[in-house]
């Protein structure tokens, strides 16, 4: 064995009665070892109770003693559970599985698996005690769903099995993966290679890289003081330590500060190989809050066969934190799925991401992943990995596929939704799937009505509403769908269709009983949710003629809030002046003289005159925003004093009539109001009298957009609300970004929002010139002010990465923002 050759320690724990296959794993060691260690620089070493040494202590001591020097566990478990080894444990086996699964938790041991084989039981024949606690315990590796294991029928099958494992162990442990020096660091004059005894040490028998050990080495020149060392080369030293990989001890990586110190005053320095390596993988497990250096040292790592070559191992064969980000940044990147040679091709990757023992933040890492970059050539390979996995998994997978058909074949997406049962489909993918509603055919779009999805239902039912294509009998049968809005367009269907609703049935089929979240609701029991039944009302209304509906708006009394809005909407021109006189006392003398009607048709009597004078702000607020919206829609550029002084003093909805009246007709001054529109308290209930308030903060970015033209670094620095600030830096034309000055572009980049701060540097990043990025990360970088991480993190993107690269991973991130 070479002098290089690292050991991987792997205890197998199995009762007795499992000959064969602790033969067949020893067997599959020596076989592996005599395949790969070569290529691995490793060897594996096999342990178990066999090779304990006989002793004066309970023999299971001395099992232990071997088991805590093992870097991995293997659980081989058949019908025999195994006998007592003291009071705390039942068996031997259960002994080292909780000492195995401590020592895991401890970061004193790697992982662990446990393998099952499978013993027939006769039908309504009761398990033997071992058998017993040997299922008992396979289904607890079940429900907590935290440990791989895997079920198996022979011993020859059991062979394959464990190679499989020792094949990923030994690709995640390899030294291939680790960044080595090709060059000798053997001085000119080194004595012959034949003189052995005499030849320096090349850089592959190091420890350390030559980079690192100059830099330590001119450490250890300074004096023995700390103040002749700074921040920076602490965090360097710090880097060293976590970049030396060693099986048993590589779990730790550099911490976010260090990583930006070392970024700060080294991104331009000549750093080891082994450095940048370990600063890809620290980048890449802080990659959640993108606070963490990592564009620059993956461009640094391309010449160990590319960018995404380190990030790819990790996706592969990495820790569940690695494996995660690492997945998410190749997704990113518009990856491929990885292969790590033939050993660990493609499909292994994906048998891996896809398993149940695979975490579910791994596997929704790679869902995600494969509905984006998988192509249909993926899909054998897809399908024949979600076979293994379990029905609830299988489903998932499923929107995977669909998402992956949906980018070639529309009808074949929709139709593999129907067919396959999927009940879960994403808002974004549903609306993929209907956004080219004419390349539909109508028999595709029919047959979604038995889809599970309640949003692949939903865009079906009001396609097929807009076609006229909803029978009357799928309709009644719509009515009670799970979906409310469906049940809306079901409703509507009917009555398009001269089937007449009685109005118990209508309200019963729309409005939404739940359970109270409030404290009244302990007592009340229950809340209802009338919207769909509102706008049912609402559209009955829409559907009278002027005379009729103005008939109803005269004779509804006091709350004539529904009537009097569709009329005034519907008929605005014609009630313009009367919108205007309304509005100009908000209307205080309506409401009045609808109570002086009432009372003198004796509506009202003298005791409900001061219940309902305590509603009055309320409909006062609600007839002022209809009239607003209606008078808007007007589009009149002398109303735009009225308008304004409407907004001062009434509490108003962000409407999109409203706010595109203002950006037409308004001037800088009409920022705040549009600010403030809508921007009421949250958490008010929603029931009879309160409604939520709409904020619009997209709608509202544009028309402040529009009013801020010319003067965009004033427009920056107003007092926005985070939503729309956001909108706001998704709005601005390239152009923008372009002529702001870099002061102004740093000045944002300092802004405390985290989510602004991502989108307006990805912004940057897009629309700047990559010399100018590069200035501008600079400048902020070395500036001795505080500075924001993720504002570092992606600017580096843009300077770092080649612009293809760039714009891929840029655009990506922003539409995910």
């Amino acid at each position: 064995m070479s002098d290089k050759q690292k050991i991987v320690r792997i205890f197998i724990g199995s009762p007795g009665g499992l000959k064969d296959e602790r033969r067949a794993a020893h067997d599959v060691v020596n076989s592996v070892n005599r395949s790969h260690s070569d290529r691995w620089r490793l060897q594996f070493k096999l342990l178990g109770w066999e090779d304990a040494v006989p002793g004066y202590v309970r023999a299971q001591s001395k099992i232990n003693d071997d088991l805590d020097k093992c870097d991995y566990f293997i659980g081989v478990l058949c019908d025999n559970w195994g006998s007592k080894t003291g009071p705390d444990y039942s068996s031997g086996f259960e002994e080292e599985y909780f000492r195995s699964k401590a020592r895991i938790e401890n970061g004193l041991m790697k992982d662990m698996a446990i393998y099952f084989k499978m013993v027939e039981v006769p039908p309504n024949m009761k398990p033997g005690e071992g058998l017993g606690k040997v299922l008992k315990f396979r289904q607890k590796c079940i429900d907590e769903n935290k440990i791989f294991f895997k079920d198996f029928s022979d011993h020859q099958v059991f062979r394959d099995t464990i190679r499989d494992k020792l094949e990923e162990i030994g690709w995640r442990e390899t030294e291939i993966f680790t960044v080595e020096d090709p060059q000798s660091s053997q001085p000119k004059d080194a004595p012959s290679i034949q003189d052995k005894s005499s030849d320096p040490p090349t850089s592959d028998s190091w420890l350390i890289d030559q980079g690192a050990r100059d830099f330590l080495h001119g450490l250890m020149q300074r004096p023995p003081n700390w103040e002749s060392t700074s921040a920076h080369e602490v965090a360097r030293l710090r880097l060293i330590g976590t970049s030396v990989s060693r099986s048993g001890n590589d779990e730790f990586y550099v911490g976010n500060h260090d990583a930006n110190l070392i970024f700060q005053k080294f991104r331009n320095a000549a750093l080891s190989k082994q450095e940048v390596r370990a600063l890809v993988d620290s980048g890449v497990v802080g990659f959640q809050y993108q606070n963490v250096p990592l564009w620059r040292w993956l461009a640094r790592y391309e010449d160990e066969g590319g960018i995404w070559s380190r990030v790819e191992v990790l996706a592969a064969v990495g820790s569940e934190s690695e494996q995660r980000y690492a997945i998410e940044i190749l997704d990113l990147g518009s990856q491929s799925i990885p292969s790590l040679h033939e050993y660990f091709d493609q499909k292994r990757v994906l048998a891996s991401w896809l398993s149940d023992a695979t975490s579910s933040q791994v596997f929704d890492a790679a869902l995600s992943f494969l509905g984006s970059n998988a192509t249909d050539d993926d899909l054998p390979l897809i399908e024949e990995a979600a076979a293994q996995c379990s029905p609830q998994r299988r489903t998932k997978v499923e929107e995977a596929i669909v998402s992956i058909l949906s980018r070639t074949n529309l009808d074949g997406a929709l139709k593999r939704v129907v067919e396959k049962e999927v009940d879960k489909v994403g808002q974004k993918l549903a609306d993929v799937l209907f956004s080219n509603s004419q390349s539909l055919a109508t028999e595709t779009v029919l047959s979604c009505l038995a889809a599970k999805s309640e949003s692949i239902r939903l865009h079906a039912v009001q396609l097929l509403y807009a076609r006229s294509e909803i029978a009357l009998e799928a309709a009644e049968t719509l009515l009670t769908d799970s979906n409310h809005e469906i049940r809306l367009l079901a409703a509507e269907t009917l009555k398009k269709n001269g089937v007449k609703l009685d109005d118990d049935v209508a309200k019963q089929a729309l409005c939404i009983t739940k359970p109270s979240n409030s404290l009244i609701g302990l007592f009340a029991g229950r809340e209802t949710d009338d919207t769909y039944y509102e706008i049912y009302r609402m559209n009955r209304l829409l559907e009278l003629d002027f005379s009729t509906l103005r008939s109803r708006a005269n004779s509804a009394g006091v709350f004539s809030e529904r009537e009097l809005s569709v009329l005034y909407s519907r008929f605005a021109s014609k009630f313009s002046d009367e919108i205007r006189q309304n509005l100009r006392d908000r209307f205080k003398g309506y409401f009045d003289r609808k109570i002086d009607e009432e009372r003198s048709a004796g509506t009202i009597v003298a005791c409900q005159e001061p219940k309902i004078r305590n509603l009055e702000n309320f409909m006062l607020k609600r007839f002022c925003n209809d009239a607003l919206a209606a008078l808007c829609g007007l589009a009149k550029v002398q109303d735009l004093d009225l308008v304004r002084d409407v907004i001062r003093d009434t509490e108003i909805d962000a409407t999109k009539g409203i706010l595109k009246y203002l950006a037409r007709f308004g001037d800088w001054s009409d920022i705040e109001r549009i600010r403030k529109l809508g921007d009421y308290p949250t958490g008010r209930r929603r029931g009879l009298l309160e409604f939520y308030q709409t904020k619009l903060p997209s709608q509202k970015a544009a028309a402040i957009l529009t009013l801020g033209k010319g003067r965009v670094a004033d427009l920056l620095a107003l007092d926005l609300d985070n939503e729309i600030r956001i909108s706001l830096a998704k709005k601005l034309p390239r152009k923008v970004f372009i002529d702001l000055r870099d002061e102004v572009l740093l000045r944002e980049l300092d802004r405390k929002d985290d989510e602004y701060r991502v989108v307006f540097a990805l912004r940057c990043v897009l629309a700047l010139p990559k010399s100018r990025v590069t200035k501008l990360l600079d400048r902020y970088v070395d500036r001795a002010e505080h500075r924001f991480y993720n504002s570092v993190h992606w600017l580096d993107l843009g300077a770092s990465l080649p612009i293809p690269h760039v714009r891929n991973v840029a655009e990506r991130a922003l539409a995910r923002h």
